[in-house]
């Protein structure tokens, strides 16, 4: 992913495709080493704040030891994980539970879970009658004695999993007030059927169950989603047209603009329009569309080449990346078209602006020197922190609670699909493996 800075003909192309995208593929001789940032890029090491201490023993299931293994020890497993994973908890070691009784209303079994450092013990107990499981959930706060939570889930045996990650989600809404993301989807573009294919890929939040959405056997690159769309870029008919679909990939339609390129659309948050970089005999613009075809809008005239926009929370605004001043740097304008401006002054290349849910920050692909990395800016202030240092990585994408960022990095030798926390880079987890390289992610708000 090292893009050494090109002839201006080759940059049009390669902005069209997703710069990210287009270099993770390949590996190029680096560029030019690029000057050091005028502001500074400030890279994480600190410990992040205060997590709640949770003590998660293993799902109470009576049976044989094969239902242990097919109901207690996946459930168990997936809660730990997602609990884990949240940006709101730290789950106990198991081998430091203590034995005995999970009653917590009397001060003795109390304290012994109290000594193993937790403050809520999560106490669950299953019962399963033919192919349907019961889980009965209770937390308990450790330190008042008192019950905080009850709920019961039921569903068939094979679930036990989807179970977890709804316990999961609605420990993270009883305690922090934010929808849990633990149910939620990623999709991603993969070359991984071959025949120099690329096509949309669905998978959930943890990358299980990946499924196929297009079967389009050409170039299926940089797909957006928002109200229950999905929007992207296809080279099936040889140029690259828009299209829409389903969230589960159903309805795909083909719409036509009239322009000869047409590329990195993105959905604004209603999912009423289309914001995408176009170009007619021209240097790529800026372009506005309705999702349902029609009502093409220039908001872009420069001579410059733009590319890859993003909507505000509120769309009101759009960030694009544009290199009217020399490099390819974020702007923002708003959904209008004016009052444009530009936001990343450090580094010589910075692109795939992704806009958090609550509008207060944005991530971005930057190169300072040598490979590009992921960083994030605080909108208000401009202040910026980096938060990859290892391997290429690019188009990031944040979860719907804006805990976390989702982005593809080429490390190895193949590009892979990661996740990591959005406050500090830490907690990196690579969500795809094998089967050709994976890349350009975005998750389903």
């Amino acid at each position: 992913m090292r893009r050494p800075v090109p002839p201006r003909w080759w940059a049009a192309a390669l902005l069209l495709a997703g710069l990210a995208a287009a270099a993770a593929a390949q590996t190029p001789p680096p560029g030019p080493a690029a000057p050091r940032p005028e502001g500074g890029v400030i890279v994480i090491t600190g410990p992040s704040g205060r997590k709640m201490s949770m003590a998660v023993p293993p799902l109470l299931a009576p049976g044989v030891a094969a239902l242990q293994s097919r109901v207690s020890e996946p459930f168990t497993a997936t809660l730990r994980s997602d609990l884990e994973y949240s940006n709101a908890f730290v789950v106990t070691d198991a081998r430091t539970e203590p034995s005995g009784s999970r009653d917590v209303a009397g001060s003795e079994a109390a304290g012994r879970w109290l000594s193993t450092g937790a403050e809520v013990l999560v106490d669950t107990r299953g019962d399963v009658a033919g192919d349907r499981v019961s889980v009965e959930a209770r937390v308990w706060d450790l330190k008042s004695r008192k019950l905080i939570f009850g709920r019961r889930y039921s569903g068939g045996a094979t679930y036990v999993e989807r179970i977890a990650h709804t316990l999961a989600n609605d420990l993270i809404k009883e305690f922090t007030g934010q929808a849990g993301t633990f149910l939620s989807t990623i999709l991603f573009v993969s070359d991984r059927d071959g025949n120099r294919t690329k096509e949309i890929y669905a998978m959930d939040f943890d990358g299980r169950n990946p499924r196929r959405l297009t079967n389009h056997h050409s170039l299926v690159l940089n797909p957006d989603a928002r109200a229950g769309k999905v929007v992207f870029t296809s080279y099936v008919h040889r140029f690259p047209q828009i299209w829409t679909m389903s969230a589960d990939g159903s309805g795909q339609r083909e719409l036509s603009t009239g322009l000869e390129l047409n590329a990195s659309p993105a959905l604004s948050p209603d999912g009423s329009l289309i914001a995408f970089s176009g170009s007619a005999k021209g240097n790529p613009d800026i372009y506005v569309m309705n999702a349902a075809g029609g009502g093409l809008r220039r908001l872009t005239s420069t001579r410059a080449l733009e590319a890859s926009p993003d909507w505000s929370p509120t769309g009101r605004q759009i960030l694009y990346t544009s290199d009217q001043t020399g490099t390819p740097q974020i702007w923002v304008m708003d959904a209008e078209g004016a009052g444009s401006r530009r936001m990343t002054f450090a580094g010589n290349w910075n692109d795939e602006a992704a806009w958090s849910p609550k509008g207060d920050k944005i991530a971005f692909a930057c190169r300072n020197e040598g490979d590009f990395n992921i960083c994030v800016m605080d909108f208000a202030t401009g202040n910026t922190v980096q938060l990859t240092s290892d391997g290429a990585n690019g188009h990031p994408a944040w979860s719907p609670d804006g805990t976390k960022i989702v982005f593809q990095a080429r490390r190895g030798g193949s590009t892979q699909v990661y996740t990591m926390d959005a406050a500090d880079g830490k907690n990196k987890r690579q969500l795809t493996n094998g089967g050709g390289s994976n890349m350009q992610p975005v998750w389903l708000p």
